[in-house]
């Protein structure tokens, strides 16, 4: 046969399988699976250039070095070669003073262009993004405090400053306690007429970079290799502090959401072939007979389905653009900035991917479909379905999971998600030979048509093993995504809680104490206050440090720099025990409590003895016990907490931290009033923009896992319908035989809700596994049992393809078939 007759046959067979259910069944199988992958991909890249955006938005920038020098001028050239945007800022507190009122400021000086990401929001809006000289914007917070609104005047140095506006919100704050002082933002014009930069002034200097993204992680790679001791770099795809956690996890969502969409797709579609090829057995086996050769009709089939699959990818690839458009209005007021446009090169991921796994599952039944002897045409038993031998499935299983680890880009994943699969369905199938007879059986004695369902039990016993297999793999997919879902907001929300402190105090005195606490008490607030000492590392086990640690242990930070000492005779509520045991109340032995990671990063254990410097005095204490410290708690913590009695005799100020309510503004300016000399940080803005960025996630992760619920929702739906079209003869036949329309259909509902309740009853086994797997290696959570869904998951199970049994029944002309 000619290629032209081959192509023509090709084309006449494709049409007349587009009235066949199986064909119908692949195609859409495959349109899944393209438009899935297309559109997750898509919106995954959106999504993360988004976030990172918003991330930027509190940064300020892409790119923060600060320095308490100058940064070279050498790098800023640096930086304009390779294309980079960069502003300077130079950040210092001193007073701002009224007639009446003086008080501790953050002054950031800046000049145009400032901010380079996000935009400072102000009250009356500005036409410029900046102060223009001559004037200032402060906070609303440095206002009250002060006791002066827009339009004012205040002095700063040697000059006098008008308040043009009040800052609603501004990125850029800085690092330490110095960016959570009530701000002022100057025109770095007016500093030098100031004159409150002198000689031994600490000073903040901070540069500002945007550009590229390529770019940006090209130039902070080359700033981190030479940094000095006392630079830090703040990248917004690496660095920060709170977003870091959080992008994180809700980048392995999307990597995770998109491999349970693969997987769902490579299921359908290993279906839609298994019963796709055995259709099409007896005509391999007439093709052959008309003359022929089985590499020809390889090749027919073959044609076939890239022609399928190309129509099934046109399709998809439409679908999932409108998609990406229809979700893109809808997220698009969830970011302040909007949506970024997504690399369209992506748009090919789904098309290639869906390919890729048409070939890697297809080509076997091909092969099988033809090798169909002609006697097939004359002896039904010629086209029974031939198993496929070891060695070809383990091929298949191979470039599946290969194609899954370059859709990826993670081998360790694809490989986990391969395994798991084949395990999953493995072992519901092992279940669905234990369980489904007796279960049978049971039936058989009370229902009056439950001698027919055991009698298909057992009739369909190989194909319910593969058949269960898929559905519990489905429900165990769609219930992980679930379930992780939800523990990865309530992470994202326990990074923030509700009763999260707003206001720090340092610097209060001994003698402040009493008087201060009956203040807060008096106020209806309740916190504690932490004696603070700084004090640096000097001897580990009676050795300097570099005798003892390592190269790569001397680079820790807090070998280089003075720590914040605390001493507690209990242990903190709001940090957790890891080792060892907290000392008596009594106790007069020189003990202390480090932190995990610290201990963990100098190789420190119980039992050892550390020399502290403090003041020039040098003392000892042995490690009695670690601690797990959330930095992020907005708590005072320390790295190094003493047994009281060891630091007593130093002095000493103490710190606290609160949360103040909207209605409570007023009581922060009573404070300073009473007492003055205290220091009261607010951090209330730097918490609102980080709650606003994890509720962009959280909202963002839910649409996502809403969609792939759908998806997974709509290939239950077929997987039941593809079934059901196997039992429309039967079911005919059964009616020939005496059976009325209402029990033949009850007994395919009957043998759908047994199924759909032995595979929930697995589904909630493999979920715990697979919570329990993800949690740990890709999403960082703690490990949790969920009993809940050992009741949810077989019921949800039965309901599920019970409706999608009824569904099919109603749509898919099986009545008309019964009735002929």
């Amino acid at each position: 046969m000619r290629s032209s007759q081959l192509i023509r046959l090709t084309l006449k067979q494709s049409r007349s399988d587009l009235r066949t259910f199986e064909w119908r069944a692949l195609l859409l199988a495959l349109f899944l699976a393209t438009t899935l992958a297309s559109f997750l991909t898509l919106l995954g890249n959106q999504l993360e250039k988004g976030l990172n955006r918003q991330s930027a938005l509190m940064l300020g920038a892409d790119l923060s070095l600060s320095d308490s020098q100058p940064i070279p001028a050498s790098l800023l050239t640096a930086a304009s070669e390779q294309g980079l945007q960069h502003s300077n800022v130079i950040q210092f507190s001193t007073m701002v003073s009224t007639d009446e009122q003086m008080l501790l400021s953050s002054v950031r000086a800046v000049a145009s262009p400032y901010p380079l990401r996000g935009e400072i929001v102000t009250q009356p809006p500005q036409s410029t993004r900046i102060p223009a000289q001559g004037t200032a914007w402060a906070e609303q917070q440095l206002l009250e405090r002060l006791g002066i609104s827009v339009g004012e005047t205040i002095t700063l140095g040697y000059s006098q400053l008008k308040i043009t506006a009040a800052v609603i919100s501004s990125p850029d704050r800085g690092t330490g306690f110095r960016s959570f002082s009530p701000q002022l933002l100057i025109n770095r014009q007016d500093l030098a007429a100031t004159r409150v930069i002198q000689p031994g002034s600490r000073i903040g200097y901070r540069t500002l970079f945007s550009g590229p993204e390529q770019q940006i992680r090209d130039f902070h790679a080359r700033l981190q290799q030479a940094l000095t001791p006392q630079q830090r770099l703040w990248s917004v795809y690496e660095d920060q502090p709170l977003a870091s956690g959080a992008m994180q996890n809700a980048s392995g969502f999307l990597r995770m959401t998109s491999l349970f969409g693969i997987l769902l797709c490579g299921l359908l579609i290993t279906l839609s072939l298994r019963r796709y090829s055995s259709a099409q057995y007896r005509r391999s086996a007439l093709l052959q007979s008309l003359g022929m050769k089985p590499r020809q009709i390889l090749q027919l089939y073959l044609i076939k389905l890239l022609l399928g699959w190309l129509l099934a990818a046109l399709i998809g690839v439409i679908a999932s653009l409108l998609l990406l458009q229809l979700t893109g209005s809808v997220l698009q007021p969830l970011l302040p900035s909007g949506l970024p446009s997504p690399d369209y090169r992506l748009t090919a991921t789904g098309p290639l991917l869906s390919l890729a796994l048409l070939l890697a599952i297809g080509y076997s039944p091909l092969l099988q479909i033809s090798r169909i002897p002609v006697m097939g045409l004359l002896r039904h038993d010629q086209l029974s379905h031939q198993g496929l031998s070891w060695p070809v499935r383990l091929v298949i299983l191979f470039l599946s999971g290969a194609v899954i680890a370059l859709y990826l880009g993670s081998v360790t994943h694809a490989l986990a998600a391969t395994l798991l699969s084949v395990i999953t369905i493995l072992l519901a199938g092992l279940c669905a030979s234990l369980l489904l007879p007796p279960a049978g059986r049971l039936l058989a004695r009370r229902f009056r048509l439950g001698r027919l369902l055991s009698y298909r039990i057992h009739q369909q016993r190989q194909w319910h093993r593969v058949q269960l297999g898929i559905m519990c793999l489905l429900l165990t997919l769609l219930c992980s995504l679930l379930i992780s879902q939800t523990e990865l907001v309530n992470r994202w929300r326990a990074q923030l809680p509700v009763n999260t402190p707003n206001q720090f105090v340092i610097n209060i005195q001994p003698w402040e104490l009493q008087p201060l606490s009956q203040f807060l008490t008096d106020s209806g607030i309740e916190t504690d206050l932490y004696p603070m000492i700084r004090g640096r590392i000097t001897a580990i086990n009676g050795q300097p440090p570099e005798r003892v640690l390592d190269q790569d242990q001397l680079e820790n930070n807090a070998l280089k720099r003075e720590l914040n000492l605390s001493w507690l005779a209990k242990a903190p509520a709001h940090n957790e025990l890891v080792s060892g045991s907290w000392w008596p109340m009594d106790t007069q032995e020189n003990l202390i409590s480090v932190e995990q990671q610290l201990a963990a990063n100098l190789g420190l254990k119980l039992g050892d003895k550390i020399t502290f410097e403090v003041g020039g005095d040098s003392f000892s204490a042995t490690i009695s016990n670690t601690r797990k410290v959330e930095w992020r708690s907005f708590r005072p913590n320390f790295y190094m907490i003493f047994s009281p009695g060891v630091l007593q005799n130093y002095p000493q100020t103490y710190i606290t931290s609160f949360r103040l309510s909207d209605k409570q503004v007023g009581l922060s300016r009573e404070l300073l009033k009473r007492f003055p000399s205290l220091t009261l940080i607010d951090v209330s803005q730097w918490i609102n923009q980080a709650s606003e960025l994890i509720d962009r996630l959280i909202q963002a992760s839910t649409l996502i896992l809403g969609i792939t619920l759908c998806a997974g929702i709509v290939l239950v739906q077929l997987l039941v319908s593809q079934e059901l079209e196997q039992r429309r003869h039967e079911n005919a036949l059964l009616q020939v035989l005496g059976s009325t329309a209402a029990q033949t259909r009850q007994l395919d509902i009957l043998e759908f809700a047994l199924l759909g309740c032995a595979s929930g009853a697995m589904a909630a086994v493999l979920t715990e596994i697979i919570t329990g797997l993800i949690s740990y290696r890709l999403l960082d959570l703690p490990l949790l049992l969920h009993p809940w869904i050992w009741l949810i998951l077989p019921l949800t199970g039965m309901l599920l393809f019970t409706l999608a049994a009824l569904i099919s029944h109603r749509h898919s002309g099986y009545r008309q078939l019964q009735q002929s």
